[in-house]
């Protein structure tokens, strides 16, 4: 019995490195095809703000602090976070590393075509500048978030699933809310906590079974409550930078 589980483990790796190799070509060709630089990779160059010109270098030394802190949240302070349950406090951390790394570049992706879809100009290149990269660091706290309902629950390939289909909704959902209703998230209450814990709940409510509640598994440690109290702190720490990562002026205070 415990020769078939192990034979049946190890072609779950062999499917999901294949599905995840052939996801990663398809996203390069998508960044190579459809995205370029925006102006924040060129120091030199000026845009107006507020009125005022702006040079972009310093919209970018304003914004990758704020960047790297949204950034620590995700990969530590998520990764940390879903070490709750004793018999996956490894598993999480990893595939906490792998959604995020494919959420935020496929967020780039969908995010960019279904904005510029909306506003009717889809030949054009989607460009890539440091708020695309704190955008979809928020999509992938979104997933993440999700992932937390179902950790246990599902194989890497079934996340990788979950990771393109998701954060299609999440993009039409964001696009509706914010743009063409004006709310105004900041914080990402609604577009990313909120998205991400109802999706989650709907996710686990569809792919768990009722004989298996008070499962053995579904429970912590000392060492699996240490490690979540860890990511707990990270998070805690940066909060403030993912509120006010893209708020401007009073929307900070």
């Amino acid at each position: 019995m415990e020769h078939v589980e192990e034979q049946e483990m190890i072609a779950h790796r062999k499917q999901f490195v294949i599905w995840a190799g052939v996801f990663q070509i398809i996203l390069l060709v998508l960044f190579s095809m459809c995205t370029q630089y925006g102006d924040s990779a060129v120091a030199s160059t000026s845009k107006i703000v507020n009125g005022t010109v702006a040079s972009v270098q310093s919209e970018v030394d304003h914004l990758y602090p704020f960047y790297q802190d949204v950034h620590v949240m995700i990969f530590i302070g998520f990764g940390f976070l879903m070490t709750f349950l004793k018999k996956y406090t490894f598993s999480s951390v990893g595939y906490n590393f792998l959604i995020a790394a494919f959420a935020i570049q496929w967020s780039m992706i969908v995010n960019g075509i279904v904005h510029a879809g909306y506003e009717g100009h889809l030949d054009a290149p989607i460009s890539l500048s440091i708020t695309t990269l704190i955008t979809s660091d928020f999509a992938a706290g979104a997933v993440l978030i999700s992932f937390g309902a179902v950790l246990g629950k599902t194989s890497p390939l079934q996340m990788l699933f979950v990771v393109i289909f998701e954060l299609i909704v999440y993009a039409f959902n964001e696009l509706i809310g914010a743009v063409i209703f004006g709310a105004v998230d900041m914080g990402g209450s609604i577009f990313v906590h909120t998205f991400g814990a109802y999706f989650g709940l709907a996710l686990s409510r569809t792919i768990s079974k009722s004989n298996k509640k008070g499962h053995s598994k579904n429970g912590s440690s000392y060492n699996s409550d240490t490690f979540a109290m860890i990511g707990t702190v990270f998070l805690w720490m940066y909060w403030p930078s993912f509120n006010g990562a893209l708020a401007t002026e009073s929307q900070r205070k």
